[in-house]
């Protein structure tokens, strides 16, 4: 166990970026876990999910108790989620190394695009509550990134945010808080699946890890009200592309 003591302050960098930026951890962690750890895409995947699961059930549980999650929405959400991240689940369980660098490479950079054309100010104008009509009319975009949740164990939040803001007029700290809590539910069941199909978390990593992205994620926060959120933004895309183009490449 003590040989992954490295994992703690790399956990601790992860968390703090994702956490200042308002993105799930698994965007980073399994470019991690694959490339420099070299664990196996399923046991990195799960070892993943479980972190994800830690670290996002402390920031639901603090989004609640600030009154920061429109309920309805995020029942909604994992109606639509949940099956899509079994199936993901599924599909990740049999991915090659190769295969599975291949698509986290091409969702990373697709990541760092969404960012690029998006322009979501951190600010609270807009509504606490949407109208559920409205969200069934967005309901699509869930079932894709729920997949890819359940299979690369990367967040719905980039994919969420952008529409809750722009299309249902969802004030951003309900927004964040609403897919906080989607998050740790879709962790919880994505984790569930992987190891009922077998795969197992490696537990001294997330030893190491959980306690990294619990103080990571209070760094974060802090770092935003800072640091200009523009610059912020533009370093995490440059390295998101890096990262995304060296795991397309390391696919070959």
């Amino acid at each position: 166990m003590i040989e992954y003591w490295f994992v703690l302050p790399v956990a601790i960098c992860i968390s703090t970026a994702v956490s200042s930026i308002g993105i799930g951890g698994g965007v980073l962690l399994m470019p991690f876990f694959l490339l420099i750890l070299k664990l196996s895409p399923d046991v990195a995947v799960t070892t993943s999910l479980v972190i994800q699961t830690a670290g996002m059930g402390s920031a639901s549980f603090t989004c609640i108790r600030q009154k920061r999650v429109d309920f309805k929405l995020a029942f909604f959400i994992l109606a639509v989620a949940i099956p899509g991240v079994i199936g993901g689940s599924f599909l990740g369980g049999n991915l090659k190394s190769a295969a599975m660098q291949l698509a986290l490479g091409l969702l990373v950079m697709t990541t760092a695009f969404l960012f690029v054309s998006s322009d979501q100010k951190y600010t609270d104008l807009g509504k606490p509550n949407v109208d559920m009509k409205d969200a069934y009319k967005h309901s699509w975009i869930t079932l894709p990134a729920s997949i890819a949740s359940g299979m690369l164990s990367t967040s719905m939040s980039e994919w969420l945010i952008p529409v809750m803001r722009s299309k249902l007029s969802l004030n951003m700290s309900t927004a964040i808080g609403t897919c906080i809590s989607i998050a740790f539910a879709v962790s919880c069941v994505g984790a569930g699946s992987h190891i009922l199909m077998g795969s197992h978390p490696n537990f001294s990593v997330i030893a190491w890890a959980v306690p990294g992205v619990m103080i990571g994620g209070q760094i974060g926060p802090r770092i935003t009200k800072r640091i200009n959120e523009r610059l912020l933004k533009e370093a995490f895309v440059f390295f998101l592309t890096l990262v995304g183009i060296h795991l397309v490449y390391n696919s070959y």
